[in-house]
């Protein structure tokens, strides 16, 4: 009887919040994706773990980043704002620095790939 009680409550929550309620879920809501572009952020993600930072050549990376932020924005994907950032990053990247700046710059580019793959991989 609670759980009959909780679900009419739940439901009647729902809509008696109309469409905005469902908006902000839709928001979040994993959205399936093109397998191309996880092959991308893939592909980002190997060149980035290749990098070199005695040579670093993070212009190379740049385009598919870009791509991976626009797909995302485009599409309303949650992780917009994340993509959005690690084309950033890159782009600082690209203006060069020390070996010990390259390094840090992998580990956080990696972080920010590794957020978008934990939230794309089984969709």
């Amino acid at each position: 009887m609670n759980k009959l009680k909780l679900s009419a409550a739940a439901l009647a929550l729902t809509l008696l919040s109309g469409c905005a309620a469902v908006d902000t879920v839709k928001k979040y809501w994993p959205k399936a994706h093109d397998p191309v572009m996880f092959n991308q952020l893939v592909q980002v993600d190997t060149a980035v773990e290749h990098l070199n930072c005695d040579t670093p050549t993070w212009d190379r990376i740049a385009p598919a980043t870009e791509n991976l932020a626009k797909y995302a924005e485009w599409r309303r994907d949650p992780q917009a704002e994340n993509m959005r950032g690690l084309h950033n990053h890159i782009q600082r990247m690209t203006r060069g620095g020390s070996k010990t700046f390259c390094e840090l710059g992998k580990k956080t580019a990696s972080q920010r790939i590794a957020a978008t793959k934990s939230a794309w991989e089984g969709r």
